[in-house]
């Protein structure tokens, strides 16, 4: 099948900006990794912003790296299970793919379609902030 379409539109999305602070607004987690990586010489990590009553979109994962702050969030539909959100990585030193924020607070945000993976200390502390695992 071929698309005969020649002068469609390009789908194109409004700048989030750098921050560092973002209020009531719908962040797609891919489009704000690209956005950072571009403006910042390459950088890969999503460092010192606050997302303040956000909708956080995915599909992504995001590695929650030291100072990361959920103050109020719904993480998620869990299906019963929160550990459903949880992804467990499988290297103790590195892991390639989830979207890396550093020391970010995230205060009565909406997370949909957002698994989150980091450290054996910040999943089990994000267990227990969610209830823990059902028995």
């Amino acid at each position: 099948m071929t698309d005969t379409q020649t002068n469609a539109a390009p789908i194109t999305l409004p700048l989030l900006g750098p921050g560092p602070d973002y209020k009531r607004v719908t962040v797609w987690l891919p489009q704000l990794f690209l956005e950072t990586s571009r403006a910042g010489a390459g950088s890969l990590l999503i460092e010192n912003r606050t997302f303040n009553e956000c909708l956080i979109e995915g599909p992504a994962v995001l590695l929650a790296l030291e100072g990361c702050q959920f103050d109020g969030c719904n993480m998620g539909d869990a299906h019963g299970d929160i550990r459903s959100l949880m992804l467990q990585p499988s290297s103790p030193q590195r892991v390639t793919g989830p979207i890396p924020f550093k020391n970010c607070t995230f205060i009565n945000c909406r997370f949909l379609g957002v698994g989150f993976t980091g450290t054996p200390s910040f999943m089990d502390s994000l267990t227990r902030a969610l209830g823990g695992a059902p028995a």
